[in-house]
């Protein structure tokens, strides 16, 4: 009989009825985590004028953010593959509200690098490789439906993230909207280990089995014996600098060209985007399920097209002179942006056993994080000289690059490790 992790009833949950439930409430994290990480963004411009920054001291901030980020999420991958996985997104989930709570306190810049940069950042980290892997452990043949649905709450949580936020900080004030988040983070916490403690989930099969000597040893030689891994890994790299330099430095492009307001701008740079994400995730994700029994290539294929086709229209947005072209180009941006989320897990997966998986993707989420970690402040040097469109040009050339590359890998043989 597998081993299970412990719960605080008599009674435990058993698999069939919990694996969806598992889903919702996983989904509310992966929400808060990511309007969090989108606050920042949106009240950018009242942050600098309040506190009387610079933009490269914003673009730091953010930089640091990432870089905290890549440096924990290996850590957080071996944590999510020896000991509760349930335990590890509820201390990701507490620490992160924690410092989107605290950061609405932040009378300095060194505070703001300290609570939004390192406490944000660091908490932030700890979620992803147990919660991915948590999903993949609870569902088999629903396994890329549920990591698909998990995905939407990225889109949805910096949408949502971006209306509320921009509402608030016009409103009451930047600080506002990090208490908000921080306050319906911690909420949230409690409703998860309320919740989840009543299921009966296997435990890692590291921790069952006893061989967690060499754990990161073992994920590290997967990797480098894995063309699939290893191009996942630069190709994540080139998504998360695109991703964050976009993210950071959009609702500020459309508040300084098109004079919106603030809670129009962080809305509609992130609106158009990710409804068409939605179209592109889910429907990717449909189509490489039913093909990849025939097809081993083709979420690999699928992911590279998707960054391919996402350079020309970031582009158009650096360019566009008019609100309509500008949001036709962020949706179609959005569209192969998802196509390119609909493989991120459920690609690792497809090489990864269970007992690895957490620490495999730490070390993929580390290395695209810690390559990423430069676009923010990139952009922000470059805004005096070159603009914003300038910056965006160059995540363009990012995606085309990181989409080749990752195409690249797949052409090497062995696609899999060989046994």
């Amino acid at each position: 009989m597998a081993s299970v992790e412990e719960g605080s009833g008599s009674r435990l949950v058993q698999p069939d009825k919990y694996k969806w439930e598992l889903v919702l409430l996983l989904w509310g994290a992966f929400f808060l985590n990511q309007a969090d990480r989108q606050v920042f963004n949106v009240v950018l411009p009242l942050i600098r004028a309040d506190l009387h920054l610079t933009d490269t001291m914003l673009g730091l901030i953010a930089t640091t953010f990432t870089v905290v980020f890549g440096l924990l999420v290996p850590f957080a991958g071996l944590a999510g593959d020896i000991v509760d996985r349930r335990r590890v997104v509820l201390i990701s989930l507490l620490i992160f509200s924690t410092g989107t709570l605290l950061t609405g306190f932040a009378s300095s810049f060194l505070l703001l690098l300290l609570f939004r940069g390192v406490a944000t950042g660091a908490g932030e980290a700890f979620y992803a490789p147990a919660a991915g892997s948590l999903i993949g452990s609870a569902h088999d043949k629903t396994r890329a439906r549920a990591l698909s649905i998990h995905q939407t709450a990225n889109y949805t949580g910096t949408v949502l993230g971006s209306l509320l936020a921009g509402w608030a900080g016009q409103t009451f004030g930047w600080r506002s909207a990090f208490l908000i988040y921080g306050v319906m983070g911690l909420v949230w916490g409690v409703v998860f280990f309320l919740r989840s403690r009543r299921y009966a989930i296997p435990a890692p099969a590291t921790r069952a089995r006893g061989d967690q000597k060499d754990l990161f040893g073992e994920a590290v030689k997967l990797i480098a014996t894995t063309p699939a891994l290893i191009g996942q890994m630069l190709a994540f790299g080139g998504l998360i600098f695109v991703s964050v330099g976009f993210l950071t430095w959009t609702p500020t492009l459309l508040f300084e060209r098109f004079g919106l307001q603030l809670a129009d701008a962080g809305f509609s740079a992130t609106f158009y985007h990710f409804m068409g994400a939605y179209v592109g995730v889910l429907s990717a994700s449909w189509l490489t399920d039913r093909l990849i029994p025939s097809i081993p290539r083709i979420r690999l294929w699928v992911m590279a097209l998707g960054l391919v086709a996402s350079a020309p229209f970031i582009w158009w947005a650096a360019e566009a002179q008019s609100l309509a072209h500008i949001y036709i180009a962020l949706a179609a941006f959005g569209v192969a942006r998802g196509m390119y989320d609909a493989g991120i897990f459920a690609a690792i997966f497809d090489v990864v056993e269970d007992r690895l998986r957490a620490t495999v993707m730490g070390i993929v989420l580390a290395s695209g994080f810690l390559i990423g970690a430069a676009s923010p402040v990139i952009m922000g040097s470059m805004k005096a000289q070159y603009g914003l469109e300038g910056g965006m040009q160059m995540l363009a050339a990012a995606a085309l690059i990181a989409g080749v590359v990752l195409f690249a890998a797949t052409m090497v043989r062995p696609l899999r490790p060989r046994t």
